[in-house]
């Protein structure tokens, strides 16, 4: 059995380097086929191709960086973790406006594939 904490941990690091690359290809792959994300505001995206494109809108517009770390992690069975996590979030806007920072706490259903890879499900957030 995963230790749900590392599983966490695993996760904000690929997601800490994807978004800091801002590299919306590596971001999708941190999602099931059949995720769901589900940001502050808007209409839930199905699945990491869509997810991936509506990332790339914010890449587009501005510089992101963040620094990920687990807040919390629940063992639901082998094969599911339920985790919490902040990210502190930098934004630089490519047309040369005001730089932005904030906090934003993500929670995810993370799964196990058959490969062992643990993939993002679901994934919702609120903005600090």
């Amino acid at each position: 059995m995963a230790d749900p904490m590392e599983v966490v941990k695993s996760m904000c690091a690929r997601y800490q380097t994807a978004v800091s690359a801002n590299d919306s290809t590596a971001y999708g792959k941190l999602f099931a086929e059949d995720a769901i994300r589900v940001p502050p505001g808007s209409e839930p995206e199905h699945g990491p191709e869509a997810i991936a494109q509506s990332e790339q809108k914010d890449y587009d517009v501005a510089k992101w960086s963040i620094q990920s770390k687990p807040l919390d992690a629940l063992h639901i069975n082998d094969d599911w973790v339920f985790g919490i996590a902040e990210a502190a979030v930098n934004t630089v806007p490519h047309d040369g406006g005001t730089e932005r920072s904030f906090k934003a706490t993500k929670t995810w259903l993370l799964q196990k594939q058959p490969s062992g890879e643990w993939l993002i499900k679901r994934q919702m957030w609120n903005l600090k």
